[in-house]
Order: structure tokens, then C-alpha cells, then sequence
């Protein structure tokens, strides 16, 4: 039989090469867009120095955050927590803090309340609310959260703070076909990480509930992610773009 100490430390191994691995050791068994997510690696792949998640409400987008937050900390890096208000943005690293108390293997910090720092060695991660203000300070990952209810000046000012190998994560439900995130999914590169509820087992019964009870535009905005206007069009939106696709040829009738 092993001793404890040597299974301790090939968990820390385990750790220290998977953040997957963490997020089971500390949370959980993850879903399958958190371990896609999680995994996402700018220097084993190009595209995901940018990575746009599109995601239901109440998926765990938090929790994701704080998992990929804590974990890129534990690595020595630097982290900024991006949301539309300093509430929101402090709430976030609440949630790393939750990774913080149960990561067997957690790193010496100083935890603040808009501030996380490590004391044995370099990481930090910073909360703050997406302005047109933010500037200053570069970082090796920019976390974006509901990026689609940021205006574009403050995304603008927000980008440049990410080092030349740093990694950017925009996550956000959909808000209308518009603006900086609507853009990014629909036509700009990078990664892309589809987190739709009614895929994920365990949110079964709440999908089913909200389906019932709400309306069928804010169902299909919350839950399947799709872009929306402020209503139902009489033609569609995909139907408008078929029509000026050159690569489908027009109805013949003989």
C-alpha cells in the first residue's frame, strides 16, 4: 500500500499539471464546457489566447471564472477580474476564495477583499469593474465577465493590459446582436466554448421549470444562448442572412 505522503503528493503532481484536476480535488466532478474551458491553453494552441464563452445563466460561469482564476494564480500568473459593476467583479473573487479554503495544496496568500496576492512566490488576482477607466497594470489573463453588458470604450481599455503571452476569456449570455461580445462570437477568432443549460444533466429540472414558466424570447435568450432583439421578428434573423448568402443558390420551380 502507498503511504499518505507519497498519494499526497502525486495529487499535488496531478494538481499542479491539471487544472481539471484541481477543480475535482477542491468542487468537484466538472460539466463538460468547464473542463473545455479549463483546459484551454495559449501555449499548446494559438487560438486560445482569445477565448469567447457563450453561456446560459446559471451554468456555473462563476464558478468557472473563480476555478481558471485560482489555478492560473497557483501557476505563479497574474489575473484581473472583469465585471460591469465593482459588486459583481468582488463577488467573483469571492467565488476563488471558495477554490482557496478547500485546494489541499493552496498556495500561502493574502486575500483582500478586491485582492488576492500569494506571499511564497509570484500570483495575484485583482477585481475590478469594467470602465473606460481601467487602465494600467498588465496581467497574464483577463477574465471578462457578462462581457455582452460591457460597452465597447471599456472593453477597448481593458485589452491592452494583457501581456504579449497573456490569455483574454470574454464570457457572457447573449444581449442583443450588438457590441464587442456579439461580434467576437458571431465573427472574430480565437477559441469558442458553448455552454448551453440544456445540455448539462443536472440543471434537467430547473431547464424544464423555466421553460414552462417563462416566455418562449427570454427562454431562448437565458437558455439557448441565441441573440435576440427586443422581439420577435416576422422574418427571421437567419433567414435574412440565407438571403444574402451568395452560397445558396435560389429556389428554381419548373
Amino acid at each position: 500500500m502507498m503511504h499518505n505522503a507519497a498519494v499526497d503528493f502525486l495529487r499535488g503532481v496531478a494538481a499542479s499539471l491539471d487544472p481539471v484536476e484541481r477543480f475535482r480535488m477542491t468542487i468537484g466532478q466538472p460539466d463538460e464546457y468547464q473542463i473545455e474551458l479549463l483546459r484551454t491553453n495559449p501555449r499548446l494552441n494559438e487560438d486560445d489566447a482569445f477565448v469567447t464563452c457563450l453561456a446560459s445563466r446559471q451554468v456555473g460561469k462563476s464558478t468557472s471564472i473563480a476555478a481558471l482564476a485560482w489555478d492560473d494564480l497557483t501557476r505563479g500568473k497574474d489575473v484581473a477580474l472583469f465585471a460591469p459593476s465593482q459588486r459583481q467583479s468582488i463577488e467573483l473573487l469571492r467565488r476563488v476564495r471558495e477554490f482557496l479554503e478547500r485546494d489541499p495544496f493552496a498556495p500561502k496568500t493574502n486575500p483582500l477583499k478586491t485582492e488576492i496576492e500569494r506571499l511564497d512566490g509570484p500570483g495575484r488576482i485583482v477585481s475590478l469593474p469594467a470602465t473606460d477607466k481601467s487602465r494600467g497594470g498588465t496581467f497574464d489573463t483577463l477574465i471578462l465577465d457578462e462581457c455582452a453588458f460591457m460597452d465597447d470604450d471599456s472593453i477597448t481599455a481593458i485589452l491592452p493590459m494583457r501581456k504579449a503571452d497573456g490569455r483574454v476569456l470574454a464570457i457572457s449570455t447573449p444581449a442583443g446582436r450588438e457590441g464587442f461580445f456579439h461580434q467576437q462570437w458571431t465573427q472574430g477568432h480565437g477559441s469558442k466554448v458553448h455552454a448551453l443549460s440544456v445540455n448539462i444533466p443536472r440543471l434537467a429540472k430547473k431547464v424544464e421549470f423555466d421553460r414552462r414558466f417563462m416566455s418562449d424570447l427570454r427562454f431562448r435568450q437565458e437558455h439557448l444562448c441565441e441573440f435576440l432583439g427586443a422581439g420577435i421578428p416576422v422574418i427571421g434573423h437567419d433567414v435574412l442572412e440565407r438571403a444574402m448568402s451568395n452560397e445558396i443558390g435560389a429556389l428554381c420551380l419548373t
